[in-house]
């Protein structure tokens, strides 16, 4: 369906959504916002954004059960720590019969979902 280099972009095409390099800065009603970092893969986008620095990480004793837990109960958005200490929102589709509504969906979940567990974790708008 799509063939061109960073065809995402087109599919962020929307008010409340602004594509730059490989990240889409999503707004919310309430004036937060927050970035979800696109990983152009062959047969799939996955989408992660920020939730909190290893420094706020480092602080909670049950972050990572936490994460556990929230993602027991997500079907479309998940938690993890990466490699550099950091949590993670994170959410994946396929290309393949990929409409602009849907990934605007999961862009959204994925914006909505970190920037509330950040909130959560810090009190603040950070991304």
């Amino acid at each position: 369906m799509f063939g061109m280099r960073d065809d995402w972009h087109r599919l962020c095409e929307t008010d409340d959504m602004r594509p730059k390099g490989k990240q889409v800065k999503v707004s919310f009603a309430n004036g937060r916002s927050h970035s979800v970092h696109v990983h152009d893969g062959t047969d799939g986008y996955l989408l992660t954004a920020v939730v909190a620095s290893a420094d706020v990480v480092g602080q909670w004793e049950r972050l990572y059960r936490e994460a556990w837990e929230k993602n027991r109960h997500s079907k479309l958005v998940g938690f993890r720590v990466d490699a550099d200490g950091r949590m993670i929102a994170h959410g994946w589709t396929p290309k393949d019969g990929l409409t602009a509504g849907a990934f605007q969906t999961l862009v959204r979940a994925v914006a909505r979902e970190a920037d509330r567990y950040e909130f959560q974790l810090t009190g603040v708008d950070r991304r």
